[in-house]
């Protein structure tokens, strides 16, 4: 069973992903910082309005701490910030309507 980190403070967008996630066996771990991971996590997803995850220095930190591949979503998406996150590590930014829309397919794509 695969384990991924979920690094979203928003409670029911957290609980739709983690449903979503749950239903193709995957195991959730809601984290609060880079040393709250489950063992071998393989994918981190992260709220990018929240101001404590949704930031460079952060991104950079996890990234470079794990390694593995990071997934963003926001509200509204601005290139210029756009840019940084995926500078800093961030593999794929989404829409927050789309994450929950796609996130079954996505999850199976990276874990191949």
């Amino acid at each position: 069973m695969s384990n991924i980190a979920l690094f979203v403070k928003d409670f029911e967008k957290g609980t739709e992903l983690s449903d979503h996630l749950t239903a193709i066996d995957v195991k959730v771990a809601f984290a609060e910082s880079i040393y709250d991971l489950p063992d071998q996590c393989q994918i981190g997803i992260i709220d990018l309005d929240d101001e404590k995850f949704g930031n460079v220095h952060f991104i950079s930190e996890l990234n470079s701490q794990t390694k593995m591949p990071i997934l963003g979503y926001m509200e509204k998406m601005h290139k210029n910030s756009l840019d940084k996150l995926k500078a800093a590590g961030c593999d794929l930014v989404l829409s927050k309507a789309s994450i929950v829309k796609n996130i079954q397919s996505l999850v199976k794509e990276i874990l191949k």
